[in-house]
């Protein structure tokens, strides 16, 4: 009896390694198939691709390309290996946009101003990999303050040319681990740090904390594994030139010395940050502490996204004109509301609200004020101010919007905004008002704004004007 099992078995065993070999074999001519001494896992060596190349969208060529092609399908060219190890395939093409259009504002204080602003920016890339690139750019009419090329129609005309060869961007940013790529060829230390430097632009708090282009270097590591943590990234950046304090005035003296970090936790997004800008006596030094919570809910069968934010700023020696003591305190909310029928896209409802106690300060801030973010009526569209003050001393308010989309490609959409805001600080003005925005895409290459505002302003006329852009994407 155990022969008859024995030899049973042994038969068993050698159909088994026929049959085993005959896989082998198999999968040695599919390359689709999984071999023994392979991982389930592992990648297909066919190339499937995404779609037929004819339902593919042509994509929008730069206005200058040289080297490895912009948006390209297929293998990288002209690759090559540096020292230490890092594979770079070079990329030059120049990139920008020019936005224009006319502006006419009547603050209830001055004569209606009529004027048609033009703004352009230039932009050169050097991509040296899929992480390491070099940024240079110019805002050839705009001068340093901010102000732009303009042609005045009323109360005065004339022509107001700001021409200049600036450099408003020169940056170069990189992932340690994938420029020295030897120091760890198997991938098992933790060395994901990004670093970048030059002038660049820095926005911490969604700007309501830092929004600013400094002179800097910055130094970040991602995906730190922390117990119970999807994602966290701490950072640090120290800015020696080109620090705008609260007035949006260089402070020649300025040093800026920061620490970001933030996590995920759950479907959560938590930041902390915190800064510290050294001056003169007379300017003030000033250190500035930010917190933030992104959270997501389901109520009453919506999804709400809600961010709040809190930030305060201490003037270190006392207050000055540049360095003041505050809190800000914002909180956003939005939601698709149901519409009828079965569309692909929707409408977005969102209430804005904040407060400003004493005189909050942001860190560095080259243009407006910390509460641009609240809605149309305290933002510049970024050739005209905004209808309402943003700046955040000893006041409160909000704004209520609702933007409609018309098409599922997202190409058109009007937004209605109402909102105010209570100003306590000396010689505020208290304000409520509504503005109205229209927004199509003209082709690929082509973004066009519509809009006005009308403002209720206490103790002064009131206010009115007529918001327009063209964009020219290049």
């Amino acid at each position: 009896m155990l022969r008859n099992l024995i030899f049973s078995g042994a038969i068993a065993l050698a159909g088994c390694g026929v049959i085993l070999s005959n896989g082998a074999a198999a999968a040695d001519d599919d390359p689709d198939s999984v071999s023994a001494s392979e991982s389930s896992s592992r990648y297909s060596d066919k190339i499937l691709g995404l779609k037929e190349q004819e339902d593919l969208p042509v994509s929008p060529r730069p206005l200058f390309e040289f080297g490895q092609p912009y948006l390209l399908e297929g293998p990288y060219d002209y690759e090559f290996e540096l020292p230490t190890g890092m594979v770079v395939s070079p990329a030059l093409f120049l990139f920008g946009n020019i936005n224009t259009g006319p502006e006419i504002t009547d603050n209830g204080v001055a004569d209606t101003s009529v004027e048609w602003v033009t703004q352009m920016d230039l932009f050169l890339n050097l991509t040296l990999s899929g992480t390491e690139r070099i940024l240079v750019g110019i805002a050839p009419l705009q001068a340093e303050n901010g102000t732009k090329t303009r042609y005045k129609f009323e109360p005065t005309s004339g022509f107001e040319n700001e021409n200049n060869l600036r450099l408003s961007t020169a940056f170069f940013e990189g992932e340690i681990s994938e420029m020295f790529p030897k120091l760890d060829m198997m991938g098992r230390m933790p060395r994901d740090y990004e670093i970048a430097f030059g002038r660049q632009a820095v926005i911490i708090q969604d700007g309501i904390m830092i929004n600013d282009t400094m002179d800097s270097v910055a130094l970040t590591r991602s995906t730190i594994p922390l117990p119970g943590m999807n994602f966290a990234r701490i950072g640090g950046l120290v800015a020696v030139n080109n620090v705008h304090r609260t007035n949006n005035k260089d402070d020649a003296e300025g040093e800026l010395y920061g620490f970001f970090s933030s996590a995920e936790y759950h479907h959560a997004t938590l930041s902390l940050d915190m800064a510290y800008v050294d001056s003169t006596e007379a300017i003030g030094d000033q250190f500035n502490l930010g917190g933030s919570l992104i959270q997501p809910f389901i109520i009453l069968e919506h999804a709400v996204d809600t961010t709040v934010h809190i930030a305060t700023s201490f003037a270190v020696s006392g207050e000055t004109a540049h360095a003041s003591d505050g809190t800000l305190i914002y909180t956003s909310f939005s939601w698709a509301p149901k519409q009828p029928g079965d569309v692909a896209y929707d409408n977005i409802i969102y209430l804005n609200a904040f407060g400003a106690f004493d005189n909050y300060a942001p860190a560095a801030r080259n243009i407006g004020g910390p509460l641009g973010i609240t809605g149309l009526l305290f933002a510049a569209n970024g050739l005209a101010g905004p209808a309402i003050g943003n700046r955040a001393n000893h006041a409160y308010g909000g704004a209520l919007g609702y933007q409609m989309f018309f098409s599922p490609a997202l190409r058109r959409n009007l937004i209605f905004e109402m909102g105010g805001k209570v100003d306590n600080s000396p010689g505020g003005i208290d304000r409520v008002g509504a503005a109205v925005r229209y927004s199509q895409a003209l082709g690929r290459h082509v973004f066009f704004e519509i809009g006005g505002f009308a403002v209720h302003q206490a103790s002064i006329d009131n206010g009115f004007g007529l918001r327009t852009k063209l964009n020219v994407i290049f």
